[in-house]
Parts: structure tokens; sequence; C-alpha cells
């Protein structure tokens, strides 16, 4: 069959439906927009609530992805905050200790004769205050606290000389090496006294 005769086939169906075949034709097209538009109202209405849903899903994810960051964040800036004021006790024990250990070292060295326990006080201090350091404070700490000790053990044994601005230098080293890990100011201090 080829398409002329189809055309006539068309035609013949046409005519013999005759003023009815147009009525149902003008029907048919306005009763396919109808159903269009409302499978289409629906399609976007069942789209609409998928949408909707979709959306809600994604804000209750961020919320709770949210409020755990929210969460790990506040446990964090805690565990800094508990580390960096163990970090300031600790310092300061050891500061304490220093302080004590030097102001001994010094009452030792201007009597006539030094205490027996002298060395023996001395060192547990040091490895008091060692450990003490050793827990948190970074190596730049521990090697300005190695420097002041080094130096005193030296007096101790004979191997230098006791030289109080050498020692005094030592010690503000060791504050300047605390004062920039505390972060509180990290602008170095210096002795600008006459003795």
């Amino acid at each position: 069959m080829n398409w002329l005769e189809v055309l006539k086939v068309g035609a013949s169906i046409i005519l013999s439906v005759g003023s009815a075949g147009g009525i149902i034709l003008v029907l048919s097209g306005w009763l396919g927009k109808v159903w269009a538009t409302r499978i289409m109202e629906s399609d976007r209405a069942r789209h609409a609530e998928e949408l909707e849903r979709i959306r809600a899903r994604l804000v209750a994810d961020n919320q709770a992805s949210l409020d755990r960051l929210k969460s790990e964040l506040t446990i964090q800036q805690e565990k800094h905050l508990k580390e960096h004021a163990d970090k300031l006790a600790i310092y300061r024990l050891s500061v304490d200790i220093i302080c004590d250990l030097l102001a001994d070292f010094d009452l030792t060295l201007m009597s006539s004769k030094p205490p027996a326990d002298m060395f023996d006080k001395f060192n547990r201090r040091r490895m008091k205050a060692y450990a003490y350091l050793a827990m948190m404070a970074p190596q730049g700490v521990m090697d300005a606290f190695d420097r002041l000790t080094d130096y005193l053990l030296a007096i101790i044994h004979g191997e230098k000389k006791h030289d109080w601005p050498t020692v005094r230098g030592a010690a503000i080293d060791l504050i300047n090496q605390i004062r920039l890990d505390v972060a509180i100011d990290k602008s170095p201090i210096s002795y600008r006294g006459e003795r």
C-alpha cells in the first residue's frame, strides 16, 4: 500500500463520517488538551510534593550536621581551654620550683659552707620541674630549661664560675619561651635593672 492509497482511505473515512468526523476531531483535540493539562497539574503537584519532602529532609540533615559540628566545636573549645589552664598551672608550678631552686642556690653560694644536701635538694627540684615541663611544654621551653640547669650544674661541679647575670639571662630566656608558648604576650621581656 502506498501513500496515495492511505490518503484515499483516510479521506473516505472522514467523508463517510462527515461533519461528525470534524466534530470528533475538534472534541478529541480539546479533550486531549484537558487531559494533558490535568496530567501535567497532577505531575506538577506530585513533583512539588516530592521536592518539598527532599527539601525538608535536607534541612533536617543540615540541622543535624550543624548541631553535631556545634557540639564538636564546643567540646574542642572546652578541651583547648582546659589544656591551656593546665599548661599555665604546670608553668606556674615549674617556675615556683625554679625560683626556689635559684634562691637556695644563691643563698648557698653566699654562705661560707654550703649545706651537705645542697646538690641532692637541687637535683630533686630540677628533676621535678623537668617532669612537669615535659608534660606539656614544647621543645623551645625544654631547651631553655636545659640551658639554665646545665649552667647551674656546671657551677655546682666547679666547671664554671657563678655569674648572676648569666643565670638571670638563662632564667629570662626560659620565661620568654614560656610566654611564647602560652601566647598571652609573645613579646620578649628583658632585665633592665642595674644589678
